[in-house]
């Protein structure tokens, strides 16, 4: 084992990858499994993902009865609370602002579901992606003035909107925010803003999603509403039952699975199997999934397809979607929204392909600098996303149009993007800017693109070429006699997966190739064995014509070492172990 260790982690894979085993206490792996009567290799990676021993048990049997949340925990959700109340008695007409992306979207869906049980009178607004862009403006709240809204939540977003939701124009609108988005320390002068990442809240809840929080606020809505009897004639709406939504903003904003957010994605994630959502089972059947939905296939097939709206189309056709009962509406809008999702993916693949070119010229650079004309603007993050997959380097994908550039900038650790873009927009060098660490955005004139270039170039200076190595980090060394029904078993103990929570990545040293099939033209499926005589697949997807590919193919010239993931093989009878390969090194 030591020799194959020393192997590994002197070379790179075929992607170009350092390929790095995580170390962890191997007895602290060991006592966890006998002390929770767990697998051995559970225990290891319990202990590899630093679940403490305190939390094993929320962790492995996450449960309302056992693990509620405090909503009252976070800052301004009193007052919120007393004033929707006040709202209700009075039937004041009440208006949502909301984000265009998924967890904007379910978390409109809740709120919404449950304020129509007391209150006809809402309306519900979700601005254009490229039209309004990210949050309230000042054209949005005329509207809601205009419609006499005496109440107005802001949700996924807010929490940055100063100047705007609190204008001295719509003093009559009380303005509740619900959002997570970091704030600044001077937040806009509103009834209340409730979110658990504003610089003077301090609850434990700073994880959460946008939806997360909105769930812990109907929790607050519905005790104070049971408190003032308004439950007396009516049937009291079951929180439970909107657990699905939750689970869907959560995991597509991409938060950590711990603690509450694992709670919520677990349950949801059941109702969703139960097919209780009938806008969320429709968006799983135009996708083809054939077997129940994992948190993975919600972040990557049915996300996307809810996404779609806003990039290239309406943005108001996902909540739509998710509030409607209406069979033929459901219908109607999941088939737009699965049409739309493959558009996006012919424009996406279309500039992918111009960008890399691109690209590839600077791929000695420290940043990757790609622009191109009247690109569209809903996919650009997309490709800066895929580009730093690709590069591990941060990434800005620029628009033009009249000489008027739209970019998004993607980031890696240790490189706090949103920062120098926020200082160029300080220098005057670009219009606008600014976003967090990971992730921003950016306006630019043509003119300036040079300078650009030239102040990135200064701003890159100070990082050392090592902070680019793109690593895998391995959890262990697995056989191809591990690669059994027992090792689902306790995989399936580890779900749901997500930031925070990875999916096992495993490293197979003595798997020997029997066949190979190709699939589709593209994806490479290969046959091989244990010592036991089963027959087991893996595959290698959009593989064909690669390097991957190209030395699957030729496996029997090369000894190779696979890194992967363990699944169940979806088009087996039987239950069955799969793997998926995801990078191949080659030993000499």
């Amino acid at each position: 084992m030591n020799s194959q260790i020393h192997k590994i982690e002197h070379l790179s894979s075929l992607l170009n990858n350092k390929w790095k085993l995580i170390e962890y206490d191997e007895r602290n792996a060991s006592y966890l499994s006998q002390k929770f009567e767990l697998p051995l290799l559970v225990g290891k990676l319990l202990s590899i993902r630093d679940i403490k021993e305190e939390n094993i048990d929320f962790y492995l049997n996450p449960s309302f009865n056992q693990h509620i949340p405090n909503p009252n925990n976070i800052k301004d959700m009193k007052l919120a609370t007393e004033r929707v109340v006040e709202a209700i008695k009075k039937n004041q007409k009440i208006g949502i602002i909301a984000d265009y992306d998924v967890d904007g979207s379910t978390s409109a869906s809740i709120l919404y579901k449950f304020l129509k049980n007391y209150n006809s009178s809402i309306t519900l607004k979700i601005p254009n992606r490229l039209v309004d862009g990210y949050g309230p403006n000042l054209k949005i709240m005329r509207e809601m003035q205009l419609q006499n809204i005496d109440l107005l939540f802001t949700l996924d977003c807010g929490t940055t909107s100063k100047n705007i939701i609190d204008n001295e124009e719509f003093k009559k609108i009380d303005v509740i925010v619900i959002d997570h988005h970091l704030g600044e320390f001077e937040l806009p002068n509103v009834h209340s803003i409730i979110n658990p990442n504003r610089f003077d809240d301090e609850s434990d809840h700073k994880q959460m999603a946008a939806v997360g929080v909105t769930f812990l606020f109907l929790m607050s809505l519905r005790k104070e509403l049971r408190n003032h009897n308004k439950f007396n004639n009516k049937k009291e709406p079951n929180l439970l039952s909107y657990l699905d939504l939750v689970a869907l903003g959560t995991i597509c904003d991409v938060v950590e699975l711990k603690l509450f957010n694992r709670l919520f994605v677990s349950k949801g994630l059941e109702l969703i199997h139960k097919r209780h959502n009938k806008s969320i089972s429709k968006l799983i059947d135009n996708s083809k999934l054939n077997t129940p939905p994992s948190s993975q296939d919600l972040g990557f097939i049915v996300g996307p397809q809810i996404n779609a709206a806003s990039r290239i189309d309406d943005s108001s056709l996902a909540s739509k979607l998710l509030i409607t009962n209406d069979a033929e509406q459901i219908e109607k809008i999941s088939r737009k929204l699965f049409l739309l999702n493959e558009k996006r993916k012919l424009i996406e693949s279309k500039i992918l392909e111009a960008a890399y070119e691109q690209a590839e010229i600077q791929k000695k650079s420290k940043y990757i600098l790609v622009y191109g004309e009247n690109w569209h603007q809903g996919v650009l993050g997309i490709v800066a996303s895929k580009l730093l997959d690709i590069y591990n380097k941060p990434v800005i994908v620029l628009s033009f149009l009249n000489f008027h550039g739209v970019g998004s900038a993607r980031s890696i650790d240790g490189v706090d993007l949103g920062n120098i873009i926020l200082n160029a927009k300080n220098k005057g060098i670009i219009l606008e800017g600014g976003g967090h660490a990971m992730a921003a955005g950016l306006k630019i004139n043509y003119k300036d693109l040079e300078n650009f270039k030239v102040f990135l170039d200064e701003s890159f200076e100070q990082y050392k070429d090592n902070i680019f190595k793109k690593i895998s980090n391995f959890d262990l060394i697995i056989s191809i006699n591990d690669l059994n029904n027992n090792l689902l078993e306790s995989l399936e103990r580890l779900q749901p997966y997500g930031k925070g929570n990875p999916e096992p990545y495993f490293i197979i040293v003595d798997l020997k190739i029997d066949s190979i099939k190709i699939l589709k033209h593209k994806h490479i499926l290969i046959f091989f064995e244990n010592d036991l005589g089963n027959k087991i697949k893996g595959i290698c997807f959009n593989s064909k014509g690669t390097v991957l590919g190209d030395y699957l193919e030729n496996s029997e010239q090369y000894k190779l070492y696979f890194g992967c993931t363990v699944t169940v093989d979806k088009f087996s009878r039987d239950t069955r172990p799969q793997i998926i390969i995801k990078d191949v090194m080659k030993i000499d």
